[in-house]
């Protein structure tokens, strides 16, 4: 506990101070105007005349969500979780041979669709401290970059890498737009079983960390960090991760790939480890698109996935993004049983309002060696994404 506190009042004492070196870089003399308004298509950038700018952003994804297990259906209006509503800022500000970034970001605690169930529908708004996704102080060098604070995990998102840009109703799992739905038995019981209990992508997103990723060589960056969930109070493990991320072009073909490992240590259960990997293929002259993951925890339950994409000008107001993918997992809740998601759907760009409009539909199947029965459920999930 004690190693715990240090490592949090640490973190903090960096941040802090972080923030007070912005506030005196950010001053220029006395009398003469240091801050200049937003220019044409940077509505909320404000600059300083030392180079450092503030920008404002955030995103609201209203959607319509329909969950069929079966024997009934359960719909209404909901927040995207899986690129859920959020506020935040960043503040950069360049210094002798380094740059200084900060960034703040919290959700707006909307109702989630991952806490949507057949029995609990939540409040519309809820906010508590697990809500915050980002405070962190960042320092960019030229041997590479320190990040403390709260923020993704070295391995975040090395098993979600999309060039399909449909990971608004198309992530690598479905536990954020369906987690908390149970599936039924055949004679239409609630089972207990979640859809989140059986479609995972063992990504840690985001800990109050230290982090440290290195230049970028040849396209390879090494990242590797170690946290603390310091927003859920019911959470006593250490997480520590390394990352190895390759960035390229071959030929028209852009490629990127990553792979991660990660350890939990815990206080009162097992460790536990897990490995993760993703890559994804875009082809610029035609649009199609590839990409694949897979994830195993080490001794337990494992998945791969796959989805092929494709991006065209179908429509002068922007991009229209086409996919279909499908998860097959094994060995969730026991041994032996079987997961299989198929999904399709599109997301239509709208370039000049910055909305996206989407929509996906989801076929859940699930079996186990328990010689009980499980109904396979169908979600839908319709909706917009406003953004700046």
């Amino acid at each position: 506990m004690f190693v715990r506190l240090l490592f949090t009042g640490s973190m903090l004492l960096a941040a802090g101070a972080g923030l007070a070196q912005t506030s005196v870089l950010s001053e220029a003399d006395e009398g003469e105007e240091t801050i200049t308004l937003p220019e044409d298509g940077e509505r909320f950038v404000f600059r300083n005349r030392s180079g450092g700018d503030v920008t404002f952003y955030g995103q609201f994804t209203p959607t319509y969500q329909s969950f069929d297990d079966g024997e009934a259906t359960t719909d209404g209006l909901v927040d995207n979780g899986n690129w859920n509503t959020r506020l935040g800022f960043r503040i950069l500000q360049p210094l002798d041979g380094a740059t200084l970034r900060l960034r703040f970001e919290t959700g707006l605690s909307l109702r989630n669709s991952a806490l949507i169930s057949q029995t609990d529908r939540p409040q519309w708004i809820d906010w508590d401290r697990t809500w915050l996704r980002w405070f962190e102080a960042a320092f960019d060098t030229d041997y590479g970059t320190l990040s403390l604070g709260q923020g993704s995990t070295a391995a975040d998102g090395a098993a979600g890498l999309d060039s399909s840009f449909t990971f608004v109703v198309s992530p690598t799992d479905a536990s954020d737009g369906f987690g908390s739905f149970q599936f039924r038995d055949t004679n239409g019981n609630l089972t207990g079983v979640t859809v989140g209990q059986v479609n995972s992508s063992f990504n840690v997103a985001r800990l109050f960390r230290a982090r440290y990723d290195t230049p970028s060589r040849s396209g390879f960056v090494f990242s590797t960090s170690y946290g603390i969930n310091v927003l859920n109070e019911n959470d006593d493990a250490d997480y520590a991760d390394v990352a190895l991320r390759w960035t390229g072009d071959v030929g028209d073909v852009s490629i990127q790939t990553a792979l991660g490992y990660g350890w939990q240590f815990n206080d009162n259960a097992d460790d536990q480890e897990r490995v993760i990997g993703s890559a994804t293929v875009y082809h610029d002259p035609s649009g199609l698109n590839l990409s694949v993951a897979a994830g195993s925890r080490i001794d337990g339950p494992q998945y791969g996935y796959i989805k092929a994409g494709w991006r065209a000008d179908f429509v002068a107001a922007g991009k229209t993004s086409l996919f279909v993918d499908y998860y097959r997992g094994e060995d969730f809740v026991t041994d032996g049983a079987r997961t299989r998601t198929y999904g399709f759907g599109a997301v239509q760009s709208f370039d000049d309002l910055s909305i996206d409009v989407y929509a996906a539909m989801l076929q859940f199947e699930y079996d186990d060696d328990t010689g009980r029965s499980y109904q396979d459920a169908t979600g839908v999930l319709l909706g917009a994404r406003w953004f700046f």
